[in-house]
């Protein structure tokens, strides 16, 4: 939810800015360190200033991304050595030169325009698909935002926007650059090819047990156990909340009257109508009809068709015409109806064949619809129950505790970084797996860590997870016993790749020496396949993808080869064929990303006069003193 939040208020900065921003800064390098200022400031540029307090908070929150990437805590010389705190700054002094620039240019924004960013942002619709203002201010609190702060965010955002776009909207891709990329684009390339898998080699022999050993002696890396963390976890769901949730009988009833046509199936009815021209035509086959006259006589008098009087078998919601409806199902079966004002003229309803609805009765589902009405209840009352779990925790109630009050389950479970129990299997019931992996394993034993916020379920909140690692196993060397079935596995996948590659490459000797391919191809038992029109990065029909990319790096009429299917087979390939269609033209997307780029580069330029202009300080103590003494471990 946090990552949802930050992109709401860092969009085109985050894919403009950061990357070149940064490279910019680079360019300038950071001003001299300056003295005489107070304790709390951290940097200058123009008339803006970055706090100690503000840079404090931003690049804990770095370093804790960065940790649960890595999935381990880094050190502070880890920190200076990937060079965070000088690229942290440089994003912060870039984003500040943009502020200053905005504010002495005058630009503005209403609380109006704001405001309508705010309300069609997608990140906070709601399940209606329209913005809500109680998942707005949800996703604020939780992630520790105040609306104010927010909006300020959102306020300067929109301005640096402003200023970035009136710099490169101009730009025109050059036609020479156009052409060149089109020639790239639109080259088309034939070839034969073949697939070459593991079922056209020679079985294998198995290995003795010395081999095996020595295959596991070389690499005991490869098969050491990895690190495993047994990890608590508390989930509160709708679901998990269901059962707390009283529903009495009364409500249940209501709601199987208000849905009755969901639990059965309707009646219906064989239903045909004519539809005369006025009130006096329709009134005489009325009277013709009571006197004794069958209605398919009436039908064939007036030289009607069976589609012009047939509607089906239909339920009373299939018929639009509602007086229709009514007449069709107040009939007994084979009864005729007198005049009926229909919507589009006066109309004679014949009734055939009635099949009877059935409804299963309310013993039968009032525990689903009971269910449902808990869960929905649930959903209702989950960001109460949120703010309780919060409130406790934040009095220093353990996990544990918390569960027993809430009555909810606490689970405990012990996974490796990628969620699998120590035999291997993937564990299915782990709630905000991806999330809750990333910070159980960049997180200390008995740590308290932020709520994870599980995904939605048919349009609902999918609620939160609290997790702390209880225990930390350590990574281990497994005993060749212990591993032989693995270190097998692995032996034989490797045989299997050298036995390829080396078939692979005594085909392209025999071509080498003069063999055709196609013929190299038959006398090894391969299928010769042909592709032709094949162009880079686009699908063809039935042409395996692994191939495109080593096709137009070899050259007409070379042959050359690629791995396929994951690395467990080999594409060899002839090229046929190599040309450029005449009148092509370049992809519009590709040629928009040329004038982005374009307009990158201008963007970089004048931040570099901006920078010369407005000026960069830094008070290089007060930085030192933060990444020196804060890192997450």
């Amino acid at each position: 939810m946090l990552d949802t939040l930050r992109k709401s208020a860092s969009g085109i900065v985050a894919k403009i800015l950061m990357g070149l921003l940064i490279l910019s800064f680079g360019v300038w390098g950071i001003a001299d360190v300056f003295r005489g200022f107070g304790s709390q400031t951290l940097a200058t540029i123009g008339s803006t200033e970055i706090t100690v307090p503000e840079f404090r908070q931003i690049y804990q929150e770095r370093l804790q991304q960065i940790s649960q990437q890595l999935k381990r805590g880094i050190t502070p010389e880890q920190a200076r050595a990937f060079g965070i705190p000088d690229q942290l700054l440089n994003e912060q002094l870039a984003e500040a030169a943009l502020n200053d620039q905005a504010k002495a240019m005058g630009l503005a924004l209403s609380d109006a325009e704001i405001a309508r960013r705010v309300q069609s942002n997608p990140a906070f619709f709601g399940p209606g698909g329209a913005f809500d203002p109680n998942y707005f201010n949800q996703i604020l609190r939780s992630n520790g935002y105040t609306e104010a702060r927010f909006v300020t965010a959102e306020r300067a955002l929109a301005l640096r926007q402003q200023l970035i776009q009136s710099l490169g909207g101009g730009i025109e891709v050059p036609q020479v650059l156009k052409d060149a990329v089109a020639r790239y684009e639109n080259e088309e390339r034939s070839v034969n090819y073949a697939m070459l898998t593991a079922a056209a080699l020679p079985a294998q022999a198995e290995p003795t047990d010395e081999e095996l050993r020595s295959f596991f002696d070389a690499r005991k890396a490869a098969f050491r156990a990895p690190e495993f963390r047994k990890v608590t976890v508390l989930a509160l769901t709708p679901q998990a909340l269901a059962s707390t949730e009283n529903v009495t009988d009364a409500e249940v009833e209501a709601a199987y009257n208000a849905n009755l046509a969901t639990y059965g199936t309707p009646e219906k009815r064989v239903v045909q109508q004519i539809v005369f021209p006025n009130a006096d035509e329709a009134k005489a086959a009325a009277d013709r009809i009571a006197a004794g006259t069958p209605f398919a006589d009436i039908v064939t008098e007036r030289k009607l068709d069976p589609k012009d009087v047939d509607l089906g078998d239909v339920t009373r919601a299939d018929i639009i015409d509602k007086a229709v409806a009514g007449a069709a199902f107040s009939l007994p079966a084979d009864g005729t109806s007198g005049v009926v004002n229909g919507r589009f003229g006066p109309v004679i309803v014949h009734v055939g064949a009635i099949t009877p609805g059935a409804t299963q009765p309310l013993a039968e589902v009032a525990p689903a619809i009971r269910a449902a009405l808990q869960v929905n209840a649930a959903q209702r009352a989950l960001l109460t129950r949120y703010d309780e779990i919060e409130d406790d925790r934040a009095s220093g109630a353990q996990l544990s505790e918390i569960a027993g009050k809430a009555g909810l389950q606490l689970q405990t479970i012990e996974t490796d970084a990628q969620g699998r129990a120590p035999d291997g299997s993937m564990i299915a019931d782990f709630p905000g797996r991806a999330e809750v992996l990333r910070g159980a394993f960049a997180t200390e034993v008995g740590a308290e860590n932020d709520p994870v916020t599980l995904p939605q379920v048919n349009g609902q909140a999918g609620g939160y997870a609290w997790y702390e690692v209880a225990s930390v196993t350590a990574p281990r060397e497994r005993s060749f016993d212990e591993a032989r079935a693995q270190v097998l596995e692995r032996w034989k996948e490797d045989k299997t790749a050298q036995a390829l590659d080396a078939k692979v490459e005594e085909l392209k000797a025999k071509v080498a020496a003069g063999t055709k391919f196609d013929q190299a191809v038959n006398e090894a038992g391969l299928e010769l396949r042909a592709a032709n029109g094949l162009r880079r990065g686009r699908t063809a029909d039935g042409v395996p993808q692994d191939i495109i990319a080593a096709v137009f790096e070899t050259p007409e009429g070379g042959v050359g080869s690629s791995l396929a299917e994951g690395g467990d087979s080999r594409l060899l390939f002839q090229v046929l064929r190599a040309g450029v269609p005449t009148a092509s033209a370049p992809n519009d997307k590709l040629v928009s990303d040329i004038r982005q780029s374009l307009e990158n580069d201008v963007m970089t330029e004048y931040l570099v006069e901006l920078q010369g202009s407005l000026g960069a300080r830094v008070n290089r103590a007060a930085l030192d003193q933060i990444v020196g003494t804060d890192a997450v471990n």
